[in-house]
């Protein structure tokens, strides 16, 4: 499936920027490579509207897509949030995404949800707006 988003426009740098610094505002590391294959697949799962399939599914397509090794992407996403910064989670988790923190959302399935349709709904007033 296609990304609705050009790759060659300032509008994708900007939405890359965006993710990135979400992840990074709710606690996540911003060496790990965990972080850095959440930010792919949230992008990927928003690009390509697959809110109504599974994580493993989404996953699976994903690393199809992109050549990569299941064994290493879903355990460096895993590491990634094993590994947040709860504190900082604590703080910002009401204040980017509206909801108390709580570590049931630290699961892949449930974090990459969470922050793919809140990004989504951020994303379409961000690009309506120019």
């Amino acid at each position: 499936m296609d990304s609705k988003y050009d790759t060659y426009t300032k509008d994708n740098v900007t939405v890359s920027y965006l993710l990135y610094n979400l992840l990074f505002e709710l606690g996540l590391n911003p060496s790990s490579k965990g972080t850095i294959y959440l930010k792919e697949l949230i992008t990927y799962v928003v690009s390509n509207n697959l809110y109504d399939y599974s994580y493993n599914d989404i996953l699976k397509q994903f690393i199809q897509k992109n050549h990569y090794e299941n064994k290493n992407v879903k355990s460096n996403i895993k590491n990634a949030l094993y590994r947040i910064n709860t504190n900082k989670a604590k703080s910002n988790f009401k204040t980017y995404l509206n909801l108390q923190f709580d570590t049931y959302y630290l699961s892949p399935c449930n974090f990459i949800n969470i922050i793919a349709l809140k990004y989504n709904n951020f994303l379409y007033k961000i690009l309506h707006f120019y």
